[in-house]
């Protein structure tokens, strides 16, 4: 229950944010700060008990850097680094693909213009 409450406002949030985000010119950064967002807020994480359910990563990391004595534990904050680190490689290869596909487009475009 509490996941799906969380869930629910995590949508909230990213919506609200594309709510306001939606005129930007720059698509692609919107989309990337939309995307980081959401993966660092929807990845489950373990805590420091073995037996617990899974924990959102982003308030795990906060709660343990704010309250723990040593700060985050090394397994949190490597999941935190490595799922930005991913949710990053894949809005650059996505950008990189719609690049070239616009670049394509446009280049046809001109062709057909020439005719």
């Amino acid at each position: 229950m509490a996941w799906l409450i969380y869930v629910g406002g995590v949508v909230v949030l990213l919506a609200a944010g594309w709510w306001f985000m939606r005129n930007w010119g720059w698509s692609w950064l919107r989309n990337l700060i939309l995307l980081e967002a959401a993966v660092v807020l929807l990845i489950p994480a373990h805590g420091t008990v073995a037996e617990a359910p899974p924990i959102p990563l982003l308030p795990l990391f906060v709660y343990q850097m704010v309250f723990e004595e040593n700060g985050a534990t090394p397994e949190v904050s490597a999941s935190l680094v490595f799922s930005a680190g991913g949710a990053f490689a894949v809005m650059l290869v996505v950008g990189i693909v719609m690049l070239l596909m616009h670049r394509r487009k446009d280049r046809r475009m001109t062709e057909s213009d020439q005719y």
